[in-house]
């Protein structure tokens, strides 16, 4: 960032400067670069730290403080003007061009590189030959000759390498040991010896000479064994090998044949049933042939504890008749078992209770084991007994809604999308006070039946039962009742708008965790409750409805922006919001009015004035809710500065009278044509500090005088004299200082056309 400079302006007061918010703005952003480069931002490091290769650290004030480079043996060090050199004394410490000895040092070979060092100079200057017989010792820089044995050592020199081989044909003299690996090349070798011992095994390469070989080895013997190859050519069938055998006999009893599967015998290999020992299994009645199809099981039984019947084919067909119920086996055994009574014609279930019946269309009501049937009579129906069962009884009722003038409902009127017409008028008859209405909440996934489906939460509340519903309700106490467990997490609140942006919390309570017995939030609707509220979860968004007050004295108008409400003949007046400011507008020729006893114009909050119109009193114009303007019945009364282009009081002209009055509440500059000799009275409604002119007119015949009140004050105290040429004129000008009204300048002799 560059430093930043505050503008000071071309003079004191100009206005061109910058204010001392800005001044200070661009003195802490220069202090904030300083601190930051210098510092940590919020404390300048005054130091400069220097370490060395052991991490010792050398920490410098930034004050002034020295910092020395101190040569040592061989290092001097100057400093001349801005330049520090550091030299060497080449006497005494080593460099690549200079000349020094040096004494008691090590020199590492591999790093370093001597030359024509003379065999006297080296503390050992010859190389000892040993053989098993003798030895001799051989000067550095003499021959070494090394010599070979015909057919069986040869000697090649090439460079600086030696190379010592074995000829082509080798003779031994003696008895050959070889107590490594022995490797034999060539097509044939032969091998002249009724005997060859192998401690462990022979290793055949094959005919690639590669990592792979084939090892013949055997098992260390117990005794002498013989392993005769047979006077043919062939191949060995190995153990674990997969071969096919021809011409060979397998002796049974001498032999154990396993995991053979069909799939391991074809062709003429196969083994006929005629071969086998046991060459059928017998299922049921019936016998079938290994390899044989058998579809049909006759007189086969099933029983056990874990096995299953799975067919998924159609016209299956399973018999389930007894003769009766008692030879039904036992229900508990076979619970899920469908059963057929012949004698009794009646089908039935099992159930770990018994047998149960089921009913079927020539089955009677009265077999339903809460249905006492009794002897019912004709026009009775079956109603509800306490005793906890149905019996024959008057079910009342009536033929249609419209045979009975009073119908009441036991429980919730569901019109099923249909469309109620012709309604006179509802009658609401909500609870007093006293009275609670509870409305059960629940909380489940959202489908289509729910207004908000798809928007907000996938969650949305029930109401008892109904997702989302949009409730009408009149004046009197509702309960919400959340104490399902499907509640939890989801606290319901009231809000003035479905985005819940205004909660809404007069006459409202709440209790208990939501999902917690107990938990429950209730309103008490009146007739100053919004026409409109929103119920909805206080943690998630749309899961709930609308709640419409019937009744309400205070109706809510919502719409959206750029919604205007219109009003007048020819669509002249508009209210709207248009998405970012609220208008309020004169769209015709006419005038916008704004009337009231106090009319006042507020920041968004209410909080703050704007502008105070009071009636029969002031006006007040506000500047960040400090008053800065106000009228009075003087004028206007000013609190601060005001800078104007151009600012001036109007004059007004004084009435010529014998005694000349002067308001200076609103004729602070004015002028008075003297058509006589008058007195001017003291001014009226003066303000301490106020200044006032007044230009003195002679008429056309001049010569004119004033006689001034006291309360004018003149230097020296001695009253000015009018000018007495006809048509010219005098301008004094006054300050007020709450008791005399002061002289402060003059001009006289004035033509004023």
């Amino acid at each position: 960032m560059a430093k930043l400079t505050i503008g000071r302006g071309s003079s004191a007061n100009d206005g061109t400067g910058d204010n001392l918010r800005d001044g200070a703005n661009k003195v802490n952003l220069n202090f904030n670069e300083i601190y930051t480069a210098i510092g940590d931002g919020t404390n300048v490091d005054g130091t400069i730290k220097i370490a060395d290769d052991s991490s010792t650290v050398m920490t410098l004030s930034a004050n002034g403080e020295t910092m020395r480079l101190l040569g040592g043996t061989g290092i001097t060090s100057t400093i001349s003007s801005n330049d520090l050199t550091l030299a060497l004394d080449t006497s005494l410490v080593l460099t690549a061009t200079g000349t020094t000895t040096i004494t008691n040092k090590t020199i590492n070979g591999p790093d370093n590189t001597l030359t024509n060092i003379g065999n006297g100079s080296l503390s050992n200057s010859t190389i000892t030959l040993a053989g098993d017989s003798g030895s001799t010792a051989i000067d550095l820089g003499d021959t070494l000759t090394v010599s070979g044995t015909a057919n069986q050592i040869s000697t090649a020199q090439s460079g600086d390498t030696l190379t010592l081989s074995l000829p082509n044909a080798i003779t031994t003299p003696g008895s050959l040991t070889v107590t490594g690996n022995f490797t034999v090349n060539g097509t044939q070798t032969v091998v002249d010896s009724t005997t060859i011992e192998v401690t462990n095994s022979f290793t055949f390469e094959g005919t690639t000479s590669d990592e792979f070989e084939t090892v013949l080895t055997v098992t260390d013997p117990t005794a002498d064994r013989t392993v005769t190859i047979p006077n043919a050519t062939g191949t060995i069938v190995l153990k674990d090998t997969t071969d096919t055998l021809t011409n060979k006999t397998i002796n049974g009893p001498d032999n154990t044949i396993t995991n053979l599967v069909n799939a391991n015998l074809s062709g003429s290999a196969a083994i006929s049933n005629a071969n086998l020992a046991n060459s059928t299994i017998t299922i049921g009645d019936d016998s079938i042939s290994l390899g044989g199809t058998q579809t049909t099981i006759t007189n086969l039984s099933l029983d056990g504890a874990t096995g299953t019947i799975d067919l998924t084919s159609s016209g299956n067909k399973l018999r389930f008749n007894f003769a009766n119920t008692g030879s039904f086996p036992t229900a508990s055994t076979y619970e899920g078992m469908f059963a057929y009574d012949v004698g009794g014609n009646n089908p039935y279930v099992a159930d770990t209770g018994g047998w149960v019946k089921i009913l079927t269309e020539n089955g009677s009501i009265g077999d339903v084991s809460n249905v006492n049937l009794g002897s019912p009579s004709a026009g009775q129906g079956l109603v509800w007994n306490a005793g906890g069962y149905f019996e024959p009884g008057s079910v009342g009722g009536i033929a249609s809604v419209a045979a009975d003038t009073t119908p009441q409902l036991g429980g919730d009127l569901d019109a099923n999308t249909r469309v109620i017409g012709d309604v006179a008028y509802v009658s609401h008859r909500s609870p007093d006070a006293t009275v609670t209405k509870t409305l059960t909440v629940t909380v489940a996934t959202k489908t289509n039946e729910h207004t908000a489906y798809g928007d907000g939460s996938s969650s949305g509340y029930l109401i008892d039962g109904h997702e989302g519903a949009h409730l009408q309700l009149s004046p009197g106490v509702y309960k919400f009742d959340q104490a399902d467990s499907s509640n939890s997490g989801h606290p319901l609140l009231f809000y003035r708008e479905a985005a819940k942006t205004t909660a809404y919390t007069t006459n409202v309570t709440t209790s208990g965790t939501p999902g917690s017995s107990g938990a429950h939030t209730t309103i008490t609707i009146t007739e100053a409750t919004p026409s409109t509220l929103h119920y909805q979860c206080s943690a998630h968004a749309n899961m709930g409805g609308r709640v419409n007050v019937t009744g309400s004295e205070a109706p809510t108008i919502r719409m959206p922006d750029n919604d205007k409400i219109i009003v007048g003949d020819d669509n002249d007046a508009e209210f709207y919001h248009s998405g970012s400011s609220t208008i309020l507008r004169e769209a015709g020729s006419g005038s916008l009015l704004l009337a009231g006893n106090d009319v006042k114009i507020t920041g968004g909050s209410m909080l703050e004035t704007h502008i105070d119109c009071n009636n029969n009193g002031a006006v007040e114009i506000y500047h960040d809710n400090s008053k800065k303007l106000e009228t009075t019945s003087l004028g206007v009364y000013v609190t601060g500065q005001v800078l104007a282009n151009k600012a001036y009081i109007a004059e007004t002209t004084l009435t010529d009278q014998a005694t000349i009055t002067w308001d200076m509440a609103t004729q602070s500059v004015c002028k008075v044509t003297l058509a006589g000799n008058r007195t001017l009275a003291a001014p009226t409604n003066g303000s301490t500090g106020q200044f006032a002119s007044i230009l003195v007119i002679q008429d056309g015949s001049g010569s004119r005088t004033i006689t001034w009140n006291a309360v004018y004050e003149f230097a020296s105290d001695t009253a000015p004299t009018l000018t007495t040429t006809a048509s010219l004129g005098d301008l004094f000008t006054f300050r007020y200082n709450g008791s005399k009204w002061l002289e402060v300048g003059r001009n006289q002799a004035l033509t004023l056309s």
